[in-house]
């Protein structure tokens, strides 16, 4: 399925010169990802690009609140379809970069942006 996705294809092309991101992507390219395509391609341009997709553009920028991240984690994983979908990543994916490239798209579909944001924020610093 990754194959298929246009918006991985292009973070391929835009991430060639950046090493961490390239042999990322290249894990995911190989994998049958769990998570949506657009989700995927919205988590890793952040990541890539740091910039934000549709209709988020709108929102005035904020700097990351990493408490009310950590209160809409905890919301997430209360929900029992969410935290479900969490446990099955974990169990499912060995590479912690990979996981939370994985977990950050399943929040994003699942409507917690915060929690997803955390994500991001730690797979950047792990990518450091």
């Amino acid at each position: 399925m990754a194959k298929e996705c246009k918006g991985l294809q292009d973070l391929q092309n835009q991430s060639s010169g950046n090493s961490a991101i390239s042999s990322l992507l290249q894990l995911i390219w190989s994998d049958n990802e769990p998570v949506e395509c657009g989700a995927l391609t919205s988590v890793l341009d952040s990541v890539v690009n740091g910039r934000k997709t549709g209709g988020r553009k709108l929102e005035e920028d904020r700097p990351f609140n990493a408490q009310a991240a950590q209160a809409d984690l905890a919301k997430a994983q209360a929900d029992p379809e969410v935290r479900q979908r969490l446990e099955k990543i974990r169990k499912e994916v060995s590479d912690p970069k990979r996981r939370l490239v994985y977990e950050a798209a399943a929040l994003d579909e699942e409507g917690y942006y915060g929690a997803r944001d955390l994500r991001i924020n730690q797979l950047k610093q792990q990518l450091k």
